[in-house]
């Protein structure tokens, strides 16, 4: 039973660290979770600590207004997805710390809650790459060397 109950935890784990939300109007706290106060960080999620709004891949690559007015109403649309699959994420995590503290543990509920975040997590994910791509498809190739060149150059930088 307590391997069990470990093996589920250290499943757990990294959703865990994830999952805890900031408190209210901690601004610093926020920031280190991708989360930026204001308005844009509603619609945005992680593309929200670009300039206006814009994915970090792009920062320092000069865009044409209508390029900016494409860009934003791509990350206006998918908002509404975002924000669904991230609920979903965090009920079920939420669900999960729950069910840890209960007297009586669950391993299948256990297994449900963690396949529900991860496949939340994994839409968000591949909904990320989608508007990656299609903004990638919008620059010119001048630009898409500068993207490149910039990713190439900070190891780890999230696109």
């Amino acid at each position: 039973m307590k391997t069990k109950l470990f093996a589920a935890l250290l499943l757990a784990a990294p959703f865990l660290v994830h999952a805890q939300a900031p408190a209210a109007g901690d601004s610093s706290c926020m920031a280190k979770v991708g989360h930026h106060p204001g308005p844009e960080a509603q619609h945005f999620g992680r593309h929200g600590g670009g300039h206006e709004g814009m994915p970090p891949f792009l920062r320092g690559v000069k865009l044409s207004e209508t390029q900016k007015d494409q860009i934003f109403e791509m990350m206006h649309k998918q908002a509404p997805l975002m924000r669904d699959k991230a609920k979903v994420s965090h009920k079920a995590m939420d669900e999960l710390r729950q069910l840890s503290l209960a007297e009586r543990y669950d391993e299948a509920r256990a297994k449900a809650l963690v396949h529900t975040a991860a496949d939340a997590q994994a839409e968000m994910a591949l909904l990320r790459t989608q508007s990656d791509q299609k903004i990638i498809a919008l620059l010119s190739p001048e630009q898409r060397k500068e993207v490149a060149a910039q990713i190439a150059g900070k190891r780890g930088m999230p696109l």
